[in-house]
């Protein structure tokens, strides 16, 4: 009969010795995921971002307007690039029956499509320029909480996908640009967004959030319409989202954050997280939801009234007072509701 050969068992050193390199591993993984996502690389504006730029086919663009006497009074063409004629296609998840809108939804008009394309899952990258994250409070967690929240699924009726997790914060960056003056012309923000777009992707899977610091403007080229809190005159929009076609990357979609917590864009109290932090979510909200819904401003949007006539699916929410509270992945956010189909309403449930 041969010998059998017994296995000892490992020493708890050598048990140490055996598992240590895989548990540093597994740590190393999970710690560069978790900075991925918190950690802001660093990015500067080169001379081939500049150059780019001259290759663009321009901003296409759909802004919020602020709540100031010059945005309230301009006409609703001011807020958009001007929209090719299109047809409304007939829409198959327009409801049999009116459910009942949960309080305190309220009805405006019912979206239409118009057969362009839709975000059906998208990374968001949070280009922050010239100050750290914390200058707008937190917004890749509250873009991490709201991709990972029941509210992120009205959005599923118009995009005809219900999985989770869709919505996901990618990499984010912290950017120098030299301003002169005090404004970002549309050159200068696309300067910004092929930097970031260069570096982290580009097309239907990326979108670009470029974070303006406290006491930058932005107008749009040729015109007085700008986010201009120490110019009423020509203080019309908070934020817009929108697409720039580059010759060397291609298609890119973003959004412009200017500093949200002054009169005319500021959230009202309550504030459960700080008037800053509110404020930057709730704008970041709109503008997300509506590049997913409309990326390229010929997919979901209202043309039921004059009143109502390209306004997208945050645009028919705007209220005129506090914004219902939402939570958000066990997280309580102060954000405004989008319009859903379903309810002919605004919700913030699917």
């Amino acid at each position: 009969m041969k010998n059998s050969t017994s296995l000892k068992p490992l020493s708890p050193i050598s048990l140490i010795a055996v598992l240590a390199p895989i548990l540093f591993s597994l740590s190393a993984a999970m710690y560069a995921q978790t900075a991925d996502a918190a950690e802001p690389i660093a990015l500067t504006v080169t001379s081939g971002d500049v150059n780019a730029v001259a290759g663009n086919s321009g901003f296409v663009y759909q802004a919020f307007p602020a709540r100031t006497t010059a945005g309230q009074s301009a006409p609703r063409k001011t807020f958009s690039s001007p929209r090719p004629k299109m047809k409304a296609v007939a829409s198959p998840n327009a409801a049999a029956t009116i459910p009942a809108v949960p309080s305190p939804g309220f009805y405006p008009a019912d979206l239409s499509f118009f057969g362009g394309p839709v975000l059906t899952g998208v990374q968001s990258h949070a280009l922050f320029v010239n100050c750290p994250s914390t200058c707008w409070g937190n917004p890749v967690s509250f873009l991490q909480n709201l991709g990972a929240s029941n509210f992120i699924h009205v959005v599923d009726q118009y995009i005809n996908v219900t999985t989770d997790n869709r919505y996901t914060a990618g990499a984010s960056a912290s950017i120098n640009q030299t301003i002169f003056g005090n404004t970002l012309g549309e050159n200068d923000l696309a300067a910004i967004i092929h930097a970031g777009a260069a570096q982290l992707g580009t097309g239907y899977g990326h979108i670009y959030h470029v974070f303006l610091p406290k006491g930058v403007d932005t107008c749009f080229d040729q015109t007085n319409e700008c986010y201009s809190p120490d110019n009423p005159a020509s203080f019309v929009f908070c934020a817009y989202h929108g697409y720039v076609d580059f010759t060397d990357i291609g298609h890119v979609i973003f959004s412009i954050e200017p500093f949200q917590n002054v009169p005319g864009c500021a959230e009202i109290k309550p504030f459960p997280n700080g008037a800053k932090a509110d404020s930057t979510n709730s704008t970041l909200s709109h503008e997300l939801i509506e590049a997913i819904t409309d990326p390229d401003l010929n997919a979901w949007f209202s043309e039921a009234s004059l009143d109502e006539g390209g306004a997208e699916i945050a645009d028919e929410c705007v209220i005129f007072g506090p914004d219902p509270i939402s939570v958000l992945n066990g997280h309580t956010y102060k954000i405004q509701f989008e319009y859903s189909n379903v309810y002919h309403a605004c919700a913030g449930v699917p």
